[in-house]
């Protein structure tokens, strides 16, 4: 098995040291694997396109665009990439102490209602090359840190995971409030406050973000017509679609196409 530091298999396409954070991005091939192996400093993995699943000591992890893993210090750990490959952003920190060390004592998953917005900004500022990419890529980066630091520090309830898991199998499923709080096995009402306080948005607005995460891949992958992936992504008015989008990523989907087809 390989110790890793500040490195990763495969070819970063980016990279930014700015003092002690470093950001890489790197793709990885379809249908590839990466052996066991863990890493010689903690660091955090922002899932940015594609999927994959990761192996570990806790099981088998499906990894998708929008998810943010935390890996302490030697945790180990193999990669199994899916039919259109990943791409993933490793950051590593200058400063573990207080909420980041927390972060990073163990090994987590990650799923926040930021996380989409946050991502497109870093990938953004990596691939700028004026003299202020330097400071907005640092900005993005330790917005999303402290995100996570915050969410992490939250109370969690035992049954969010079982009901974020059930959001993400199937982002086009529509399930009741009803049904998720029978899942959970609380109180529809309980269950409204207790999301929104853990994840930062109601279950409707965080099922949003999924289906525009769907539409994101689709943009970037395919030549459908907007209409087309706002279908595809369970939107029946266009329109609603690109405000929902816009709001989300920032971008109009035409706009967001023609830019990561023309980085691609």
């Amino acid at each position: 098995m390989e110790h890793l530091k500040r490195a990763n298999y495969g070819q970063p396409d980016q990279v930014r040291r700015l003092g002690g954070l470093q950001v890489s991005a790197t793709p990885y091939q379809a249908g590839g694997a990466l052996p066991w192996h863990e890493h010689d400093e903690a660091y955090l993995c922002l899932v940015a396109a594609g999927a994959y699943t990761q192996q570990s000591s806790g099981g088998e992890l499906d990894c998708a665009p929008g998810l943010l893993l935390a890996h302490p210090q030697g945790h180990r750990h193999a990669n199994r990439f899916g039919p259109r490959g990943a791409r993933c952003i490793s950051i590593f920190l200058a400063d573990e102490t207080g909420g980041t060390a927390r972060l990073l004592r163990d090994h987590r998953q990650l799923r926040l209602p930021d996380a989409g917005r946050l991502l497109d900004r870093i990938e953004r500022e990596l691939r700028a090359t004026d003299d202020a990419a330097a400071l907005a890529l640092q900005a993005a980066v330790l917005e999303l840190v402290a995100l996570a630091c915050r969410a992490e520090g939250e109370r969690r309830p035992a049954w969010l995971q079982r009901v974020l898991q059930r959001l993400h199998d199937d982002p086009l499923a529509t399930p009741t409030l009803q049904e998720l709080a029978l899942l959970a096995g609380v109180h529809p009402s309980h269950l409204a406050r207790s999301f929104q306080r853990a994840q930062g948005s109601t279950v409707g607005e965080y099922q949003r973000g999924l289906r525009i995460g769907l539409a994101r891949q689709a943009l970037a992958e395919s030549d459908d017509s907007i209409a087309e992936v706002a279908a595809q992504a369970g939107f029946s008015d266009q329109s609603h679609f690109a405000r929902v989008f816009k709001r989300i990523t920032g971008a109009t989907p035409r706009d967001y196409r023609h830019k990561v087809q023309r980085a691609s």
